[in-house]
């Protein structure tokens, strides 16, 4: 099939797709080469590292804009993550560790986030929510509780709702008010007709996002940096909320109906050993968990083993508390 049959939003033309991913492969490589040159220089390191991470997920949207396959992004999804949560190690070594990684009063970052949640409900990677909790909630996984309904109102679901918190407050009122009530409603029905009224305002409502209107060429006929525009917080709605017909949604550009359909298929996929899952973390001064290696996105080349009961250590420096992180490779 030709480019134009795949793509999933028809502003992505097939050579706009390949010079921006080259664009982003060729930038995310000459930052993390910056980053590695300023290792003297936190405050640096702290920016890039945010770049970076930047770079990586809009490089995941892109390849599902272009109309990739969706399961490949479960592990780029992961990797996503991982920038953040090591960009998050720098944010802490500069400025107090109870700052979230994601700014709930800044609509840019609040808007990042609630996609990102959203691709853990939608890629079955629920596994995943903890680490986005452990970036947003501080010390002691407390001092942020119940800073923002909506992103506990998602958590409850992914976490249960005994680890959260209650609030009343809703950081970015617009448009993110009807998604809210979506998710609160008493039934499928009431919550699809919240969450008609969300995609209704979503794209006007995020006017003031840096990539709104990216997909409109400049002077010079080129596109800003357009990788998508994706409400996947309203596919993850829709899938906790047990709706069966979402085609009323399908008319809006942004809703990622194809996603939610491979959802659906795979349902099997979010079923994961919870109790496992959470023996996957631990900071430093705990004793492991569990016997195999481990690594913290504190120190590039810190991948070793651990013995069950062993005293996790920090890595020291400048960062605050070291935490140390279950490792996909298994072995030296």
């Amino acid at each position: 099939m030709q480019f134009h049959e795949v793509r999933r939003q028809q502003f992505l033309a097939e050579d706009g797709y390949r010079a921006l991913d080259d664009a982003l492969q060729a930038g995310i490589a000459a930052l993390e080469e910056n980053y590695l040159e300023n290792t003297a220089y936190p405050a640096s390191q702290m920016r890039l590292s945010a770049s970076i991470a930047r770079d990586m997920f809009a490089g995941l949207c892109l390849q599902f804009t272009a109309g990739l396959p969706i399961d490949p992004l479960r592990t780029q999804l992961e990797s996503v993550l991982k920038a953040f949560e090591r960009h998050a190690q720098h944010l802490w070594s500069v400025n107090d560790r109870n700052e979230p990684v994601f700014q709930f009063d800044v609509l840019d970052e609040y808007c990042q986030l609630m996609q990102l949640v959203g691709l853990c409900f939608l890629l079955h990677r629920r596994d995943l929510l903890p680490r986005i909790a452990a970036m947003q909630d501080g010390e002691g996984g407390k001092s942020n509780g119940g800073a923002d309904t909506l992103f506990e109102e998602f958590m409850a679901y992914g976490l249960g709702p005994e680890t959260r918190f209650e609030t009343d407050t809703l950081c970015q009122i617009r448009p993110y008010e009807n998604l809210f009530c979506g998710l609160t409603e008493t039934t499928p029905q009431k919550g699809l007709k919240e969450l008609e009224l969300f995609l209704k305002h979503w794209y006007k409502d995020l006017a003031g996002t840096g990539w709104h209107d990216s997909h409109k060429p400049d002077e010079k006929g080129q596109q800003g940096g357009y990788h998508g525009y994706w409400s996947f917080e309203t596919g993850a709605a829709v899938l906790l909320l047990g709706i069966e017909d979402d085609s009323s949604l399908h008319k809006y550009l942004y809703y990622p109906k194809d996603m939610v359909a491979w959802a659906r298929e795979h349902a099997a996929l979010s079923h994961f050993d919870e109790k496992a899952q959470a023996r996957l973390r631990a900071m430093a001064g705990e004793p492991c968990p569990r016997e195999g290696f481990w690594f913290t996105p504190a120190n590039a080349d810190s991948h070793q083993r651990f013995e069950q009961g062993q005293v996790m250590p920090s890595v020291g420096g400048d960062y605050g508390s070291t935490i140390w992180q279950w490792a996909e490779r298994q072995g030296s």
